[in-house]
């Protein structure tokens, strides 16, 4: 089985953003990045759970953020581009709204833009605490190479998302990927925050992807946010324990992960009250 590939905008788009700045920074030779071997950059970035507002030693937020992209976007990019395929097989929605929680460096974005053709358009609202973060995936949605219309709105939370239309039908996606591995995370009130935000895009369908690894870990706080999704309406339309072929350190990799599909229907009646 071979990896997903990328579309060469893709390709494209992170060589010059990330693996070029990666390779060609002056402390980077050989298999140094940023004058560290791989195994202490990706201690450095936590396996993608780090502050990456932090310094760490001498890597600056911005390094920190660039070594993530450099180590873990591709392989996330490629699970998100597999699964959208399968959601979006029957038919794509026109101009959706794409929220993604704990968005990293614009990854569902850059995923949803490659499966939904060649003039994809949508509405991009990443929540991520690390401002280095969201400098980076603003630097990568904003480059012509990105096909379409895609409107980002950035935020370090849910709760301060600023979404200033009135409520319409527009169909929602929601991303949740890898998020529950970290610690500090309140499930109970990012279902909260989330809940509320739906109330505030309008009444359209609203349909969840959430992927995790494989391990009982990074997924101790998924069986609660499950039970909120089902108690609010959500319909579980997929959940099961998966295998995708992605690419690291330049080889096919084969990686276990954990997946479910979410999906409620849009409201044929208004609620009324808050």
């Amino acid at each position: 089985m071979d990896a997903v590939e990328l579309p060469h905008w893709l390709d494209a788009l992170r060589r010059g953003q990330v693996t070029d700045r990666v390779r060609n920074d002056p402390r980077s030779r050989g298999d140094a990045l940023f004058g560290i071997d791989r195994d202490r950059a990706f201690e450095a970035i936590g396996g993608g759970q780090a502050d990456f507002d932090a310094p760490r030693g001498d890597l600056s937020p911005d390094d920190l953020v660039l070594l993530y992209a450099y180590l873990n976007q591709k392989g996330h990019l490629q699970e998100l581009i597999a699964a959208f395929g399968q959601l979006l097989a029957g038919s794509k929605p026109p101009n959706p709204i794409v929220v993604d929680i704990g968005c990293g460096p614009f990854t569902g974005g850059l995923a949803l833009a490659a499966t939904l053709g060649d003039d994809p358009r949508f509405d991009y609202v990443g929540v991520d605490r690390a401002d280095s973060m969201r400098r980076l995936g603003e630097l990568l949605a904003s480059s012509a190479l990105v096909p379409g219309r895609v409107t980002t709105h950035w935020a370090p939370n849910i709760g301060s998302v600023q979404w200033h239309r009135p409520p319409g039908w527009r169909d929602v996606i929601v991303i949740v990927s890898y998020l529950f591995a970290s610690p500090t995370l309140d499930a109970e009130g990012m279902f909260t925050d989330l809940n509320r935000l739906f109330r505030r895009l309008g009444h359209g369908a609203v349909t969840l992807l959430y992927t995790n690894s494989t391990r009982e870990e990074p997924n101790r706080q998924y069986p609660a946010f499950r039970k909120r999704l089902v108690e609010a309406g959500f319909q579980v339309r997929a959940e099961d324990r998966g295998e995708i072929v992605v690419e690291r350190s330049n080889r096919p990799q084969s990686r276990r992960l954990y997946y479910a599909l979410f999906h409620r229907p849009r409201r044929r009646s208004l609620p009324l009250g808050g």
